[in-house]
């Protein structure tokens, strides 16, 4: 098997085609308290559809602090974006009726710009941490 040697021009040039072909990100520049709010939002409207029982929704700092604070000095800026992509913590406190309705309640926030940072159950209680990203 012969390996071929590529440049790093040429392999640049790949993963950009590659990019092209994904489409654009509906998420791009959308500001982080826009995110928030349709974050919060799915949230309240998935539980009846899922059984989930909504305890608290809580914005917190990164270290899991709930404080009140404009949403502007909570975000906190993402490393190596350049200031570009700022994230906050959403944490959600509840009680889920069965377990397909809570992998389902937790799957229903891939289509935003979230990550799960945090999660635990027992019995029939949860906890769900999100980071939000956003402009």
């Amino acid at each position: 098997m012969h390996a071929e040697a590529i440049s790093l021009e040429a392999l640049s040039a790949r993963v950009r085609a590659v990019a092209g072909t994904q489409g654009e990100d509906p998420h791009a520049g959308k500001p982080v308290e826009r995110a928030l709010s349709e974050t919060v939002s799915a949230a309240l409207e998935r539980r009846v559809n899922d059984a989930i029982s909504i305890e608290s929704l809580a914005v917190t700092t990164g270290g899991g602090v709930t404080r009140v604070s404009p949403l502007s000095e909570m975000a906190r800026p993402v490393p190596f974006t350049g200031g570009q992509l700022r994230a906050v913590s959403l944490r959600i406190k509840g009680a889920y009726g069965h377990y397909q309705g809570l992998r389902d309640y937790v799957s229903s926030f891939r289509a935003l710009p979230v990550a799960v940072t945090g999660f635990t159950a027992s019995e029939r209680s949860f906890e769900l941490t999100l980071t939000v990203f956003g402009g």
